[in-house]
């Protein structure tokens, strides 16, 4: 039996399963952790006529442009978007750069982030290390997979440290809560704000960008089922804000993105019998299934205290940093308190992060923080 094939009859199973919630209480939790419970059809039909060498890491779906590109909220008329701005952010996924900090306070917070956060450890999250992921394992194989010494359990724990220090630091979480960046995401989600999530970022110099890659739902997480879960997965429910802490620009590291790719969630290219891959980063199981060859990219470059908002759903990465010095840079991602973020299941059991080898990570210090109106939803704890 080839590979394809058989990789083709299992996840027909699980899929199956997985729709039949009335075994799940039954089930072992070995074979809970491999069903696909938050995969749509379309995902799994991909996976499945392919043999699995086409594989969603994100939650597919395609974006509908609004009706008009009126701004969703009225503002403090320095900070507002015109339509002309809305509309490049539709059609291309992002807008900005726009002023925010001087380049001595991105310094200053800078220092503050290196010397005196990132060397303590964060108090959010508490995990155990693991040896199988779960379906990640079925779905991404693995010819050497990276064993659990303790200079990996270093590495993961070095990145964890990187996200959602806002909790441990008013200098950062005041910069997220800003107006200009407020305000900016109200225009374009709406008067009712939630900040669910930040991180911190480093390019070291002479290092290699980010690679191409979606994340839209953060179905990448387990690839079971999707961290952020919107009402309608086909309207813009959420939005990321990149902040320079350093200059970031063609030599040093700046975002680049490939406008127009926000409308689709494309599937990752799958290599079932060998893997040149990157443990830390679960969307470098494959590349994109993109036309790039077809496409244009654009940099958007921003000089330290600047920021730009847009959209995971648009197929980004980063340029390499051929300079000496490090490229900083902190964001935060703000939905619609409509949205739900983590499953109730990943908040009461724990969550799994199967590109970290994490298991029952502990969300039982997570909160999200309102930053614009009101919460009458209720669903996330604030």
């Amino acid at each position: 039996m080839n590979k394809k094939f058989k990789f083709s009859a299992k996840i027909g199973y699980y899929y199956i399963v997985g729709k039949a919630k009335v075994l799940h209480p039954l089930l072992p939790k070995k074979l809970k952790n491999k069903l696909p419970i938050g995969w749509n059809f379309h995902m799994f039909w991909k996976a499945f006529k392919t043999g699995g060498t086409r594989i969603y890491n994100d939650y597919y779906s395609e974006m509908k442009m609004p009706s008009s590109f009126t701004p969703k909220a009225t503002t403090n008329s320095s900070f507002s978007l015109s339509e002309k701005d809305i509309k490049f952010f539709y059609e291309n996924g992002y807008v900005g750069p726009f002023d925010l900090i001087s380049s001595d306070e991105a310094e200053k917070l800078k220092s503050h982030l290196t010397n005196t956060i990132l060397n303590n450890e964060s108090k959010t999250w508490k995990y155990e290390f693991e040896d199988s992921s779960g379906l990640a394992d079925e779905l991404f194989p693995d010819s050497e997979k990276e064993e659990l010494t303790e200079e990996y359990k270093k590495k993961i724990l070095s990145h964890v440290n990187k996200t959602n220090r806002h909790f441990d630091s008013k200098e950062l979480l005041n910069i997220f809560k800003k107006p200009e960046i407020v305000d900016r995401c109200a225009q374009l989600l709406g008067e009712d704000l939630l900040l669910w999530r930040t991180d911190c970022f480093e390019v070291p110099g002479k290092s290699p960008g980010t690679p191409w890659h979606q994340s839209s739902n953060w179905l990448l997480h387990n690839m079971r089922e999707s961290v952020v879960n919107p009402p309608n997965n086909e309207e813009l429910f959420q939005l990321t804000c990149w902040i320079a802490l350093t200059d970031a620009n063609k030599v040093r590291g700046c975002m680049r993105v490939i406008p127009g790719s926000h409308k689709k969630i494309y599937p990752l290219i799958v290599e079932r019998e060998t893997s040149k891959t990157n443990e830390l980063y679960r969307y470098d199981k494959g590349t994109i299934d993109f036309p790039f060859e077809n496409s244009k990219e654009h940099l958007i470059e921003a000089k330290a205290g600047q920021f730009f908002l847009f959209t995971e759903r648009v197929i980004h990465g980063s340029v390499p940093n051929s300079t000496e010095k490090s490229r900083w840079a902190i964001n935060s991602r703000v939905g619609r308190t409509n949205t739900r973020f983590y499953t109730k299941s990943m908040l009461e059991e724990g969550h799994q992060i199967s590109y970290h080898k994490v298991k029952n990570v502990s969300l039982d210090q997570w909160k999200a923080i309102l930053l614009k109106g009101k919460d009458t939803f209720k669903y996330n704890r604030l």
